[in-house]
């Protein structure tokens, strides 16, 4: 897989895929919609349900170890309080310590 632009992610390109960012974050903006109908005490159901769906694929795809490997550097970002992504800036887990 390559990525286009790595200062600003915007499309990612692979074997069979050519899928613009902007195409997954509607998705996202549906699910946030839907999830306003949902009692917010259960809607931690469904944001866990989405992360064993997302894990799931990633493992499918990428295989158990480098998916481990993913998670752990994900992990590290977010436990070192470097800050939530944001729509301009994604999280480099390239340069984090595995």
């Amino acid at each position: 897989m390559c990525i286009e632009d790595k200062a600003c992610l915007t499309r990612v390109v692979g074997d069979d895929c050519d899928m613009e960012v902007t195409r997954v974050q509607d998705v996202m903006q549906r699910i946030e919609g839907a999830l306003q109908h949902i009692a917010p005490t259960h809607r931690h159901y469904i944001a866990n349900a989405l992360l064993n769906l997302a894990v799931s694929r990633m493992t499918q795809e990428e295989g158990s170890e480098q998916t481990s490997t993913i998670l752990m550097r994900l992990g590290d970002y977010v436990s070192t309080a470097r800050g939530a992504p944001t729509a301009d800036q994604a999280v480099d887990l390239s340069g984090l310590s595995s």
